[in-house]
Formats: C-alpha cells, structure tokens, sequence
C-alpha cells in the first residue's frame, strides 16, 4: 500500500480522535468545574477526574490520537504532516459550536476558513 496515503489516513484518524477526545473532555471539565489552583482544592478536584469514566476515556482518545500521529509522522516528512494536523482546530471549533453549545463568533469561522485553505494549500504543493 501507499506509504504516503497510509500517512495521510493515519492523520485522519488522529485528528478525528484528538477532536473527539478534546471536546468530551472539556465537556466533562464544564460539569466538574474550573480546574482550581490551590493545591488542597486541586488534590480533590483531581479525585472527582479520576473517578469520571468520560475523562479516562478522553485520555486513552489523546494517547490514541499520539499514536497514529507518531505513525504518521514515521511514513511521511513532517513538513507535510504538520499542516494536516492544523485541521483538528476547525473540528475542534465546529464541535464546540454543536456539541458544547459555545458562542459564535465570525472572527472564529474566518480564521478557522484560513486554517483549511493554508492546508489545502501545502496540499496542493505536495501533491506527485
């Protein structure tokens, strides 16, 4: 098979589970939350994480999405590689939007919009 489509599908993959994995984990943190940040308050917050099934199951999507992407970065140059994983803040965002019922803002979409054309662009200049 491809070493280069192999590459590309491994990011896919890691981009949709980083996505996935940020977006049940801040909303997990949204019930719990803000982190505190004096040590006696952040030892029992940090009790309350552990004991969350949803936040274990964010963190086994982060080390998921770490996985492919070493994958991927071992099949392809990571000047190619790194671009693609830009695509994960679009999804993050339009997963915020839907999922987590966050607040619009154009500012928002017009910079995600440049994020997906500098990729496709390093996509077009990669192509052959």
């Amino acid at each position: 098979m491809d070493t280069k489509f192999v590459g590309m599908a491994l990011i896919a993959v890691a981009v949709l589970s980083l996505t996935a994995a940020q977006i049940l984990i801040k909303s997990r943190l949204g019930l719990l939350g803000a982190i505190p940040l004096s040590p006696r308050e952040l030892l029992a917050y940090g009790l309350q994480l552990a004991a969350d099934w949803a936040i274990w199951i964010g963190i086994g999507g982060l080390l998921v999405a770490s996985l492919l992407w070493y994958a991927a970065i071992s099949r392809l140059p990571l000047s190619v590689a790194y671009p693609f994983a830009a695509l994960s803040y679009p999804l993050i965002f339009l997963g915020s939007l839907v999922l987590l019922r966050e607040t619009f803002s154009w500012q928002a979409l017009g910079g995600n919009v440049m994020i997906v054309l500098g990729v496709l662009l390093v996509a077009s200049s990669t192509q052959g």
